[in-house]
């Protein structure tokens, strides 16, 4: 090879699609994503009806299952009628309480000279009464009625709540003639319930003056 003799440099082969345009898919119209987004909100729609219906299907399989409250196998004896019953649901937990008090002293009055006397007549004129009966009515119901009531719940209260109930009923919240006599009006004096106080639109509770008349048991079936 001479020195007049040219050098050429092979130009560098390029791929068969880099001389290619890149193939872009063509825009949609806006007919078309209009078309779309009315589709995917009718489905959305309808899934939402779906669940609705789902929703409105469970609601009834547990009023069904609330018509028929779960006594549990250990509860001796009929369950005291409650505003949480289907049949008394206008009532409010006032209707509970007063019903499982006379609940109480049909089943748990024992041994003269014990603690285990019958709660008496005047209990609403009693507030701190009033109080614990309220807590003691509905830990009643959670240890015997419904599908989470547990034998060990109701031994507890049996154990706990109610014996320490019993006790204050007698030394903290109402005098001896309460007991054996008539009403006598010792520490607190009455007061109305906040169900009474919120349906009337009453005043505040230091200004609401006599209470109203509870109302009556309906009865141990």
């Amino acid at each position: 090879m001479t020195e007049d003799d040219d050098i050429t440099t092979p130009e560098p082969e390029r791929p068969d699609d880099a001389t290619q345009p890149e193939q872009q898919q063509p825009a949609r119209s806006r007919a078309e994503l209009d078309a779309m987004t009315e589709e995917l909100w009718e489905r959305v729609q309808a899934q939402q009806s779906e669940i609705e219906q789902l929703h409105g299907k469970i609601a009834d399989l547990e009023n069904d299952a609330e018509d028929k409250p779960r006594l549990a196998p250990w509860l001796p004896y009929p369950a005291p009628p409650a505003a949480e019953d289907k049949q008394h649901r206008d009532q409010t937990p006032v209707f509970t309480v007063t019903n499982f008090v006379q609940y109480y002293n049909a089943v748990y009055v024992g041994k003269g000279g014990t603690r285990a006397v019958a709660i008496p007549d005047c209990w609403p004129q009693h507030p701190g009464l009033v109080a614990e009966l309220a807590t003691l009515a509905y830990t009643w119901r959670a240890a015997h009625v419904g599908k989470a009531a547990k034998a060990i719940d109701a031994q507890y209260w049996h154990d706990r709540w109610r014996a320490g109930f019993a006790e204050r009923m007698i030394t903290e919240w109402t005098h001896q003639q309460c007991l054996t006599e008539v009403h006598k009006a010792v520490g607190a004096p009455p007061l109305t319930e906040r169900f009474t106080v919120e349906s009337q639109n009453l005043p505040p509770i230091a200004d609401c003056g006599t209470p109203p008349e509870w109302p009556e048991a309906v009865g141990i079936d």
